[in-house]
């Protein structure tokens, strides 16, 4: 009971217990998904760690350029497909297509790829000759499209420890492969190469682990001709999303290239991958989320935001803010402890978007992600009519401010929608 007369408001006991009561219920669901993205983070921060130190700030600053366009690309055609095949699974269509279109999407992206990578743009991806392990690389960019569509199959089938397994596995294979691989040769082709077993792992165990559900003897071409048909108006909307999407995500770092030079794009990047754990915290709930949604749109969002996600955005700008250096200095060196102020700039960006990232699915779920994509562009044309006034000013962390107003203004105008459609 709440103490009367001095003033002060004090929370009682059986609230407390609710609130502590409510986040083991979550977490006792989860747990499989937040064991895997914490290795996941965790592991991703020591690989960072370990590149950054052996092949420094301006080799860095190449690889990251390197794998910007076939992120951009792939990104733009066939990143969160896993999103239209929860659809097309809902439909009972046949799992089996989703992972044809995947092969199909997949070859028309490397072949935009290596088009581009043929013009004089090629530069500012840090790529003077295409040389063959660039082609392989491009090429195991196919391969990973299939991780797609069995994400979205274990999702529907609420199979999440399958799922986090997957993921953390491939991480853990995509470490090895390039710690080991460039502590032998700290060259930027070993890293490339290190990618490279990354994605070929990645999607073959993926269509490994759902095989017995691909039902190949029930193929047949006009079965996959209805399926291109009934996916084609969430597919269409999903795709826009992302291709407004990928300007201010992945375009930062080619700005940050134009204005500056390899060591800036370093410490940009390096900054940002420190910021990149507040993603893994969102993956932990996103299939979550969607495999509640996909079965049941009845969900208690409010007391998930009040009672979870309030204490957590407070803990994590803590962390940021007190062990901020700590971090870089740990992880990175002396060359990284300019990345302390675009990290933090960053960080409200992020923050933003970690309170709200459940939005978007229940955009999804309600059949209106076009108002995501609408929050998208409104995202990207601010990044963009910011990026270079305040990039050309203040460089990098010019960029990182650029991008986090970007994020609030979308994530302040999907929240309007929500609240005056679904709330």
């Amino acid at each position: 009971m709440a103490c009367r007369g001095s003033g002060v408001q004090i929370p009682s006991a059986p609230l407390t217990i609710m609130n502590i009561s409510f986040i083991k219920e979550i977490l006792s669901q989860t747990k499989e998904l937040v064991l895997s993205q914490f290795f996941i983070a965790l592991v991703s921060l020591l690989q960072v760690s370990l590149v950054v130190k052996i092949l420094g700030v301006e080799n860095y600053g190449i690889v990251t350029l390197m794998v910007t366009l076939p992120t951009l690309v792939f990104r733009a055609l066939h990143s969160k497909n896993s999103d239209v095949t929860l659809v097309s699974i809902k439909q009972d269509s046949l799992v089996g297509y989703s992972y044809l279109f995947d092969l199909l999407i997949g070859f028309f992206a490397f072949l935009i790829c290596m088009i581009t990578l043929n013009l004089p743009i090629s530069s500012y991806f840090g790529i003077e000759t295409l040389d063959s392990y660039i082609v392989v690389f491009l090429a195991s960019r196919i391969i990973q499209t299939f991780s797609e569509s069995s994400k979205a199959w274990l999702i529907k089938q609420g199979k999440l420890r399958k799922f986090s397994i997957l993921e953390s596995l491939s991480v853990g294979i995509r470490f090895l492969a390039i710690v080991v691989l460039i502590s032998n040769s700290p060259t930027v082709e070993n890293y490339i190469l290190g990618q490279t077993i990354y994605s070929t792992f990645y999607g073959t165990a993926s269509i490994l682990l759902v095989r017995k559900s691909l039902k190949i003897n029930e193929f047949n071409f006009k079965g996959f001709k209805n399926y291109l048909k009934s996916i084609y108006p969430i597919f269409k909307d999903i795709r826009f999303n992302q291709i407004i999407g990928i300007i201010p995500q992945h375009f930062d770092v080619i700005v940050v290239s134009i204005i500056s030079d390899y060591s800036a794009v370093g410490i940009y990047r390096f900054a940002k991958r420190l910021i990149e754990p507040i993603n893994y915290i969102i993956s932990i709930f996103n299939p979550w989320l969607q495999s509640k949604l996909s079965h049941d749109n009845s969900f208690p969002i409010q007391s998930f935001l009040k009672k979870f996600l309030f204490p957590l955005v407070v803990t994590v700008t803590v962390f940021y803010v007190v062990l901020g250096r700590t971090v870089i200095k740990l992880i990175g060196s002396e060359e990284f402890n300019p990345s302390y102020e675009p990290m933090l700039i960053l960080l409200i960006g992020y923050i933003c978007y970690l309170l709200t990232f459940w939005i978007r699915q229940y955009l999804l779920f309600n059949k209106l992600i076009k108002f995501h994509t609408y929050g998208k562009i409104l995202y990207s044309f601010t990044f963009i009519s910011l990026s270079f006034l305040l990039g050309s000013a203040n460089g990098f962390n010019g960029i990182a401010l650029s991008l986090s107003i970007s994020m609030i203004l979308q994530k302040i105008f999907e929240y309007v929608i929500y609240k005056n459609k679904l709330a």
